[in-house]
């Protein structure tokens, strides 16, 4: 993993809760979201909540859902990668939200938006 500097990290962080956010918006799901303390926080119509939070310590964004917290660290023109199998965030998040919702989600979150 890339050693981002704290300003860096939280850039980065602040662009992909963006990007997640404008995705959703496009998306046609039926969810409602809000920043709250740093977290994107997307709560599905059927009452389950996924929280996209930024961990500076650790330098990772985390993604809790109903059944786990998964750790994405920044990799460099690969973006926010699983700490554990190395998949996309966006993959990731929208296998979770077709497991919760049924409907069949893609994301794609553009590396370099700046």
């Amino acid at each position: 993993m890339h050693e981002l500097s704290e300003d860096e990290f939280h850039r980065q962080a602040d662009q992909v809760q963006d990007q997640i956010e404008h995705a959703m918006d496009a998306s046609g799901l039926d969810l409602d979201m809000e920043q709250k303390e740093g977290s994107l926080v997307l709560m599905l119509a059927e009452g389950s909540r996924l929280v996209i939070g930024r961990q500076p310590a650790s330098r990772e964004i985390w993604l809790a859902a109903p059944d786990s917290t998964r750790h994405f660290g920044y990799h460099p023109g690969e973006g926010w990668l699983h700490d554990s199998d190395d998949e996309p965030l966006a993959l990731v998040l929208a296998g979770i939200l077709q497991d919760l919702t049924g409907e069949e989600v893609e994301l794609e979150l553009d590396l370099d938006a700046e």
